[in-house]
């Protein structure tokens, strides 16, 4: 198990780590176990790890708009919410374009992440999981310390990102216009951008 800073610098040795598994990653809300989503037998272990099957859209990190629409049904009100508040602390679940073993009941959770560190490892290998540090039955944290508590040895490299908000992103499910949960996006935030209001 080793812990490294989240620095630009490292990315090439998150990458190589992600090669043999799934590493504990910050974003700008909480950690999260990330891997690349081409990678079927790292993406597997993301939720052995967590102890749960996939049940619902499973949560994606895209680069951009331009990723995301090679993946995912997008009409010009979800291309319009995703121009105006992402990067930031939201997921949009929408209907993917594709089937594959990262794609649940044909969607996806499609985020974009604010983190720097994020989106240089997604322009390197292309778009990775973005799934909750935690174990079934454990909350999500933004304490790492709390997360090696949970998964110890098993993950082999968590990479260290400080004080991130802790506040979980906001979900959006646009295939039927529904808030699953507020975060610092707000419904009528979203609302407004989709309608192109903002």
């Amino acid at each position: 198990m080793t812990v490294i800073k989240a620095d630009v610098a490292n990315v090439q040795e998150i990458i190589d780590a992600m090669a043999r598994g799934p590493v504990v990653l910050p974003t700008e809300t909480l950690y999260a176990l990330s891997v690349p989503i081409s990678n079927k037998s790292g993406y597997d272990m993301v939720y052995k790890l967590k102890n749960i099957k996939m049940q619902s859209a499973s949560p994606i990190g895209f680069y951009g708009l331009r990723d995301m629409e090679k993946y995912c049904v997008m009409d010009e009100g979800a291309k319009n919410i995703v121009r105006n508040l992402m990067p930031g602390p939201l997921t949009l679940i929408l209907k993917s374009k594709m089937e594959a073993h990262w794609v649940v009941n044909e969607r996806v959770a499609a985020r974009i992440s604010s983190s720097l560190l994020v989106r240089e490892i997604i322009r390197k290998v292309g778009p990775i999981t973005l799934v909750g540090a935690n174990i079934r039955g454990f909350r999500s944290s933004a304490d790492l310390d709390e997360i090696i508590g949970q998964f110890g040895d098993k993950v082999r490299l968590y990479v260290n990102g400080g004080n991130i908000s802790g506040v979980p992103s906001a979900i959006y499910d646009y295939t039927n216009k529904k808030m699953l949960r507020e975060g610092e996006i707000t419904l009528r935030s979203i609302k407004e951008s989709e309608h192109g209001i903002r």
